[in-house]
């Protein structure tokens, strides 16, 4: 579940409209709508206080399982992105952990390619093992 998506959830367990959320965070109904619809990055104190009006901490709206990667450079803007959760001090480890990023994201695919040669090379073994067992048989 994407932060939005477990803010937007989190409030309507709780019972409350759009509007009655905007109001207890000080905030125009549309600026709040545009949180729950991913469009708008929070910065890190503006979670912190979603996360107190819920009575939550922030790790339950960034939780291990979801696709959230955050960067704090400065402003504390958070950006949501592939699937990792991590705090930078400056722009240089930012950078340099865009380009890890980059590289696990791209051996995730070459390993998802190999699953499906694995399978397809699986199922070709199959068919021989039938085919000579056929032939076996005749």
């Amino acid at each position: 579940m994407l932060m939005n998506e477990k803010i937007r959830f989190m409030r309507q367990q709780k019972g409350w409209s759009q509007e009655e959320m905007a109001h207890r965070l000080g905030m125009s109904f549309n600026r709040y709508g545009n949180i729950e619809q991913g469009q708008t990055k929070l910065n890190f104190a503006k979670l912190k206080e979603i996360a107190a009006i819920f009575d939550e901490n922030v790790t339950a709206l960034l939780g291990t399982e979801d696709k959230n990667v955050f960067h704090s450079i400065g402003d504390n803007t958070i950006c949501t992105q592939n699937n990792f959760c991590s705090l930078y001090s400056d722009a240089s480890q930012c950078k340099q952990n865009t380009q890890i990023e980059f590289n696990l994201e791209k051996q995730m695919i070459i390993n998802a390619q190999l699953h499906i040669e694995i399978k397809l090379l699986k199922q070709i073994n199959t068919l021989l093992q039938e085919k000579r067992t056929n032939k076996k048989n005749e």
